[in-house]
Protein backbone atom coordinates (compact mmCIF):
# COMPACT_ATOMS: atom_id res chain seq x y z
CA UNK A 1 0.00 0.00 0.00
CA UNK A 2 1.29 3.66 -0.84
CA UNK A 3 1.57 6.31 1.45
CA UNK A 4 -1.48 8.57 2.24
CA UNK A 5 -1.80 11.76 0.34
CA UNK A 6 -0.98 13.57 3.66
CA UNK A 7 2.23 11.55 3.68
CA UNK A 8 3.63 11.70 0.30
CA UNK A 9 6.78 13.77 -0.76
CA UNK A 10 5.50 17.42 -1.88
CA UNK A 11 7.80 17.73 -5.39
CA UNK A 12 6.28 14.54 -6.13
CA UNK A 13 2.46 15.51 -5.60
CA UNK A 14 2.91 19.34 -7.32
CA UNK A 15 4.93 17.72 -10.39
CA UNK A 16 2.31 14.75 -11.02
CA UNK A 17 -0.69 16.95 -10.61
CA UNK A 18 0.99 19.98 -12.78
CA UNK A 19 1.83 16.94 -15.74
CA UNK A 20 -1.58 15.51 -15.12
CA UNK A 21 -3.36 19.55 -16.21
CA UNK A 22 -0.72 20.27 -18.43
CA UNK A 23 -1.60 16.88 -20.70
CA UNK A 24 -5.30 18.10 -19.75
CA UNK A 25 -4.32 21.41 -22.03
CA UNK A 26 -3.12 19.29 -24.48
CA UNK A 27 -6.31 17.33 -25.44
CA UNK A 28 -8.51 20.17 -25.27
CA UNK A 29 -6.06 22.23 -27.94
CA UNK A 30 -6.89 20.53 -31.16
CA UNK A 31 -10.69 21.31 -30.24
CA UNK A 32 -10.51 25.12 -29.85
CA UNK A 33 -11.88 25.61 -33.43
CA UNK A 34 -13.81 22.41 -33.79
CA UNK A 35 -17.01 24.04 -34.81
CA UNK A 36 -18.46 20.82 -33.41
CA UNK A 37 -16.87 21.61 -30.04
CA UNK A 38 -18.39 24.40 -28.49
CA UNK A 39 -16.09 23.44 -25.25
CA UNK A 40 -12.98 23.11 -26.87
CA UNK A 41 -11.50 26.91 -25.69
CA UNK A 42 -13.10 26.79 -22.18
CA UNK A 43 -11.61 23.06 -21.35
CA UNK A 44 -8.43 24.59 -22.61
CA UNK A 45 -8.90 27.84 -20.75
CA UNK A 46 -9.83 25.55 -17.41
CA UNK A 47 -6.72 23.68 -17.65
CA UNK A 48 -4.40 26.55 -17.97
CA UNK A 49 -5.86 28.54 -14.89
CA UNK A 50 -5.85 25.19 -12.81
CA UNK A 51 -2.04 25.09 -13.79
CA UNK A 52 -1.36 28.53 -12.81
CA UNK A 53 -3.47 28.50 -9.62
CA UNK A 54 -1.47 25.12 -8.48
CA UNK A 55 2.12 26.08 -9.48
CA UNK A 56 1.06 29.93 -7.53
CA UNK A 57 -0.06 27.89 -4.33
CA UNK A 58 3.32 26.18 -3.75
CA UNK A 59 6.08 27.90 -5.43
CA UNK A 60 6.77 29.19 -2.44
CA UNK A 61 7.46 25.85 -0.75
CA UNK A 62 11.29 24.85 -0.68
CA UNK A 63 11.95 22.99 -3.15
CA UNK A 64 9.21 24.12 -5.65
CA UNK A 65 10.95 26.17 -7.72
CA UNK A 66 8.98 27.74 -10.97
CA UNK A 67 10.74 30.61 -13.30
CA UNK A 68 9.08 33.95 -13.39
CA UNK A 69 9.44 33.94 -17.40
CA UNK A 70 7.88 30.50 -17.26
CA UNK A 71 4.87 31.56 -15.07
CA UNK A 72 4.51 35.11 -17.11
CA UNK A 73 3.99 32.81 -20.52
CA UNK A 74 1.72 30.84 -18.80
CA UNK A 75 -0.16 33.75 -17.54
CA UNK A 76 0.19 35.37 -21.19
CA UNK A 77 -1.30 32.69 -23.25
CA UNK A 78 -4.15 32.49 -21.01
CA UNK A 79 -5.12 36.32 -21.32
CA UNK A 80 -4.76 36.10 -25.13
CA UNK A 81 -7.85 33.36 -25.13
CA UNK A 82 -10.06 36.00 -22.87
CA UNK A 83 -11.47 38.14 -25.38
CA UNK A 84 -12.76 35.28 -27.29
CA UNK A 85 -14.02 33.30 -24.13
CA UNK A 86 -15.61 36.67 -23.24
CA UNK A 87 -17.11 37.03 -26.01
CA UNK A 88 -18.69 33.47 -26.27
CA UNK A 89 -20.36 33.52 -22.99
CA UNK A 90 -22.26 37.08 -24.37
CA UNK A 91 -23.55 35.92 -27.50
CA UNK A 92 -24.88 32.32 -25.79
CA UNK A 93 -26.80 34.88 -22.95
CA UNK A 94 -27.97 37.49 -25.65
CA UNK A 95 -29.64 33.98 -27.20
CA UNK A 96 -30.79 33.09 -24.03
CA UNK A 97 -33.02 36.47 -23.15
CA UNK A 98 -34.05 36.66 -26.96
CA UNK A 99 -37.70 35.03 -26.35
CA UNK A 100 -38.06 37.69 -23.56
CA UNK A 101 -37.10 41.14 -25.00
CA UNK A 102 -39.52 43.84 -26.23
CA UNK A 103 -39.53 44.83 -29.61
CA UNK A 104 -37.18 47.60 -28.93
CA UNK A 105 -34.81 45.68 -27.22
CA UNK A 106 -34.75 42.78 -29.80
CA UNK A 107 -33.26 45.66 -32.18
CA UNK A 108 -30.41 46.71 -29.58
CA UNK A 109 -29.84 43.70 -29.23
CA UNK A 110 -29.37 42.15 -32.66
CA UNK A 111 -27.10 45.65 -33.26
CA UNK A 112 -25.51 44.08 -30.66
CA UNK A 113 -25.14 40.60 -31.50
CA UNK A 114 -23.74 40.92 -35.28
CA UNK A 115 -21.47 43.13 -33.79
CA UNK A 116 -20.45 40.73 -31.70
CA UNK A 117 -20.51 38.05 -33.73
CA UNK A 118 -17.63 39.19 -36.35
CA UNK A 119 -15.78 40.06 -32.68
CA UNK A 120 -15.91 37.15 -31.57
CA UNK A 121 -14.53 35.10 -35.06
CA UNK A 122 -11.87 37.50 -34.90
CA UNK A 123 -10.56 37.10 -31.38
CA UNK A 124 -11.41 32.83 -31.84
CA UNK A 125 -8.47 33.52 -35.04
CA UNK A 126 -6.35 35.51 -33.08
CA UNK A 127 -6.95 33.00 -29.61
CA UNK A 128 -6.00 30.45 -32.02
CA UNK A 129 -3.18 31.59 -33.37
CA UNK A 130 -1.56 32.75 -29.92
CA UNK A 131 -2.21 28.95 -28.60
CA UNK A 132 -0.79 26.93 -31.88
CA UNK A 133 2.33 29.54 -32.04
CA UNK A 134 3.39 29.81 -27.75
CA UNK A 135 1.92 26.51 -26.59
CA UNK A 136 4.02 23.71 -28.12
CA UNK A 137 7.38 25.33 -27.06
CA UNK A 138 5.88 26.73 -23.53
CA UNK A 139 4.50 22.79 -23.23
CA UNK A 140 7.74 21.68 -23.30
CA UNK A 141 9.18 23.71 -20.79
CA UNK A 142 6.68 23.03 -18.51
CA UNK A 143 6.95 19.18 -18.59
CA UNK A 144 10.51 20.17 -17.88
CA UNK A 145 10.72 22.17 -15.74
CA UNK A 146 7.30 20.21 -13.44
CA UNK A 147 9.45 16.99 -14.33
CA UNK A 148 12.40 18.99 -12.43
CA UNK A 149 10.03 19.51 -9.57
CA UNK A 150 8.38 15.57 -9.32
CA UNK A 151 11.91 14.78 -9.22
CA UNK A 152 13.32 17.13 -6.11
CA UNK A 153 15.69 18.82 -9.00
CA UNK A 154 13.56 21.86 -9.93
CA UNK A 155 16.38 24.12 -8.13
CA UNK A 156 19.37 22.79 -10.40
CA UNK A 157 16.98 23.07 -13.39
CA UNK A 158 15.82 26.48 -13.27
CA UNK A 159 19.24 27.79 -12.05
CA UNK A 160 21.61 25.58 -14.46
CA UNK A 161 23.50 25.54 -11.01
CA UNK A 162 24.76 22.29 -8.44
CA UNK A 163 21.53 21.50 -6.51
CA UNK A 164 21.47 22.29 -3.00
CA UNK A 165 21.05 19.28 -0.66
CA UNK A 166 17.76 20.86 0.93
CA UNK A 167 16.56 23.30 -2.03
CA UNK A 168 15.33 26.41 -1.29
CA UNK A 169 14.99 27.52 2.49
CA UNK A 170 15.03 23.92 3.94
CA UNK A 171 13.58 20.67 3.84
CA UNK A 172 10.07 20.76 1.99
CA UNK A 173 7.26 19.57 4.27
CA UNK A 174 5.08 16.52 3.31
CA UNK A 175 1.98 17.43 1.25
CA UNK A 176 -0.45 17.51 3.67
CA UNK A 177 1.60 19.91 5.77
CA UNK A 178 1.87 21.79 2.83
CA UNK A 179 -1.68 22.14 1.93
CA UNK A 180 -2.93 22.94 4.80
CA UNK A 181 -0.31 26.00 5.48
CA UNK A 182 -1.57 27.43 1.93
CA UNK A 183 -5.24 26.78 2.61
CA UNK A 184 -5.03 28.79 6.40
CA UNK A 185 -3.29 31.51 4.39
CA UNK A 186 -5.89 31.50 1.26
CA UNK A 187 -8.61 31.33 4.09
CA UNK A 188 -7.52 34.45 5.80
CA UNK A 189 -7.49 36.12 2.89
CA UNK A 190 -10.97 35.46 2.27
CA UNK A 191 -11.96 36.48 5.07
CA UNK A 192 -10.36 40.02 4.52
CA UNK A 193 -11.36 39.66 1.16
CA UNK A 194 -14.96 39.34 1.74
CA UNK A 195 -14.90 42.08 4.55
CA UNK A 196 -13.56 44.69 2.26
CA UNK A 197 -16.34 44.61 -0.51
CA UNK A 198 -18.33 47.95 -0.33
CA UNK A 199 -20.67 47.75 -3.05
CA UNK A 200 -21.89 46.60 -6.14
CA UNK A 201 -20.57 49.39 -7.55
CA UNK A 202 -17.15 48.14 -6.39
CA UNK A 203 -16.44 45.39 -9.58
CA UNK A 204 -12.40 45.22 -7.90
CA UNK A 205 -13.11 44.32 -4.57
CA UNK A 206 -15.99 41.91 -6.14
CA UNK A 207 -13.18 40.21 -8.29
CA UNK A 208 -10.54 39.39 -5.66
CA UNK A 209 -13.30 36.70 -3.74
CA UNK A 210 -14.25 35.61 -6.68
CA UNK A 211 -10.35 34.43 -7.85
CA UNK A 212 -9.04 33.81 -4.16
CA UNK A 213 -12.27 30.93 -3.85
CA UNK A 214 -11.36 29.64 -6.96
CA UNK A 215 -7.58 29.07 -6.00
CA UNK A 216 -8.85 27.62 -2.64
CA UNK A 217 -11.12 25.10 -4.36
CA UNK A 218 -8.36 23.94 -7.50
CA UNK A 219 -6.50 23.13 -4.03
CA UNK A 220 -9.01 21.28 -2.24
CA UNK A 221 -9.86 18.80 -5.89
CA UNK A 222 -7.28 16.59 -5.10
CA UNK A 223 -8.11 15.72 -1.50
CA UNK A 224 -12.01 15.13 -2.12
CA UNK A 225 -11.84 11.27 -2.46
CA UNK A 226 -9.62 11.35 0.74
CA UNK A 227 -11.27 13.24 3.05
CA UNK A 228 -15.19 14.04 3.67
CA UNK A 229 -14.30 16.95 5.31
CA UNK A 230 -12.16 18.47 2.15
CA UNK A 231 -15.00 17.11 -0.11
CA UNK A 232 -17.52 19.01 1.91
CA UNK A 233 -15.27 21.87 1.53
CA UNK A 234 -15.33 21.89 -2.05
CA UNK A 235 -18.78 21.97 -2.97
CA UNK A 236 -18.97 24.95 -0.35
CA UNK A 237 -16.09 26.65 -2.19
CA UNK A 238 -17.88 25.84 -5.28
CA UNK A 239 -21.57 27.42 -4.18
CA UNK A 240 -19.17 30.52 -3.51
CA UNK A 241 -16.89 30.77 -6.55
CA UNK A 242 -20.64 30.31 -8.33
CA UNK A 243 -22.71 32.86 -7.02
CA UNK A 244 -19.53 35.01 -7.24
CA UNK A 245 -19.07 33.96 -10.79
CA UNK A 246 -22.63 34.91 -11.82
CA UNK A 247 -21.62 37.98 -10.38
CA UNK A 248 -18.88 38.67 -12.41
CA UNK A 249 -20.30 37.94 -15.85
CA UNK A 250 -23.11 40.57 -14.85
CA UNK A 251 -20.49 43.36 -14.53
CA UNK A 252 -18.58 42.33 -17.17
CA UNK A 253 -21.71 41.95 -19.39
CA UNK A 254 -23.00 45.44 -17.89
CA UNK A 255 -19.64 47.12 -19.05
CA UNK A 256 -19.61 45.83 -22.78
CA UNK A 257 -23.28 46.61 -23.14
CA UNK A 258 -22.82 50.23 -22.19
CA UNK A 259 -20.04 50.26 -24.43
CA UNK A 260 -21.61 49.20 -27.30
CA UNK A 261 -24.41 51.54 -26.71
CA UNK A 262 -21.85 54.21 -26.87
CA UNK A 263 -20.31 52.44 -29.66
CA UNK A 264 -23.84 52.52 -32.21
CA UNK A 265 -25.00 56.01 -30.88
CA UNK A 266 -21.55 57.41 -32.12
CA UNK A 267 -21.27 55.46 -35.36
CA UNK A 268 -25.23 56.73 -36.38
CA UNK A 269 -23.94 60.65 -35.27
CA UNK A 270 -21.12 60.45 -37.65
CA UNK A 271 -23.55 59.38 -40.06
CA UNK A 272 -26.12 62.40 -39.98
CA UNK A 273 -22.75 64.64 -39.09
CA UNK A 274 -21.22 63.66 -42.29
CA UNK A 275 -24.95 63.85 -44.45
CA UNK A 276 -25.38 67.20 -43.02
CA UNK A 277 -21.97 68.53 -44.39
CA UNK A 278 -22.61 67.24 -47.57
CA UNK A 279 -25.87 68.81 -47.55
CA UNK A 280 -28.41 66.71 -47.27
CA UNK A 281 -31.39 67.25 -44.35
CA UNK A 282 -30.32 65.88 -40.87
CA UNK A 283 -32.38 65.05 -38.27
CA UNK A 284 -31.43 65.61 -34.22
CA UNK A 285 -32.85 63.17 -32.91
CA UNK A 286 -31.69 60.21 -30.31
CA UNK A 287 -29.91 57.36 -31.85
CA UNK A 288 -32.22 54.31 -33.09
CA UNK A 289 -31.35 52.03 -30.77
CA UNK A 290 -31.13 54.24 -27.24
CA UNK A 291 -34.22 53.03 -25.89
CA UNK A 292 -33.54 49.62 -26.39
CA UNK A 293 -30.44 49.75 -25.11
CA UNK A 294 -31.74 51.81 -21.89
CA UNK A 295 -34.19 49.22 -21.45
CA UNK A 296 -31.86 46.00 -21.83
CA UNK A 297 -29.47 47.89 -19.22
CA UNK A 298 -31.83 48.76 -16.76
CA UNK A 299 -33.36 45.27 -16.67
CA UNK A 300 -30.00 43.75 -16.34
CA UNK A 301 -29.25 46.02 -13.69
CA UNK A 302 -32.02 44.67 -11.96
CA UNK A 303 -30.53 41.04 -12.34
CA UNK A 304 -27.35 42.50 -11.02
CA UNK A 305 -28.32 43.18 -7.97
CA UNK A 306 -30.36 40.43 -7.58
CA UNK A 307 -27.23 38.47 -8.06
CA UNK A 308 -25.44 40.90 -6.14
CA UNK A 309 -27.37 39.91 -3.00
CA UNK A 310 -26.70 36.04 -3.51
CA UNK A 311 -23.61 36.46 -3.51
CA UNK A 312 -23.13 38.54 -0.47
CA UNK A 313 -25.69 35.85 0.82
CA UNK A 314 -22.93 33.75 0.24
CA UNK A 315 -19.95 36.26 1.52
CA UNK A 316 -22.04 37.61 4.05
CA UNK A 317 -20.96 37.42 7.81
CA UNK A 318 -22.84 34.26 8.85
CA UNK A 319 -21.97 32.40 5.38
CA UNK A 320 -18.42 33.31 5.67
CA UNK A 321 -17.86 31.98 9.26
CA UNK A 322 -19.70 28.99 8.53
CA UNK A 323 -17.88 28.33 5.45
CA UNK A 324 -14.23 29.00 7.33
CA UNK A 325 -14.69 26.25 10.01
CA UNK A 326 -15.43 24.35 7.03
CA UNK A 327 -11.91 25.17 5.61
CA UNK A 328 -10.39 24.63 9.00
CA UNK A 329 -11.72 21.50 8.97
CA UNK A 330 -10.40 20.96 5.80
CA UNK A 331 -6.83 21.76 6.92
CA UNK A 332 -6.67 19.85 10.05
CA UNK A 333 -7.78 16.85 7.65
CA UNK A 334 -4.53 17.45 5.40
CA UNK A 335 -2.86 16.89 8.28
CA UNK A 336 -3.56 14.71 9.92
Amino acid sequence: MGKSLQKRRLERVVGDVGLDLVKEARRARPRVMDPEDPEGLHDFRVALRRLRAWLQSYRQQPGIRVPKALRHDLRDLARATNAARDGEVMLAWLETIQPQLSVRERHAAGWWQQRLEAQVAEAYTEAHEAIESRFPELEQRLIAQLEAIRAGDSERKASGKKKRAKGRGGTPPRFGEASAQVLDALRERLEAEVAAVGSVEDAESLHRPRITGKRIRYLLRPWRKVSADCHQAERAMKDFQDAFGVLHDDLVREAAMHSAALEQGRQELDVRLTQAAQGQAGRATAPAHLRGFMDLLSAHRNRLLRHYDDAMGAGGVDAIDALSARLNRAAEAMRQ
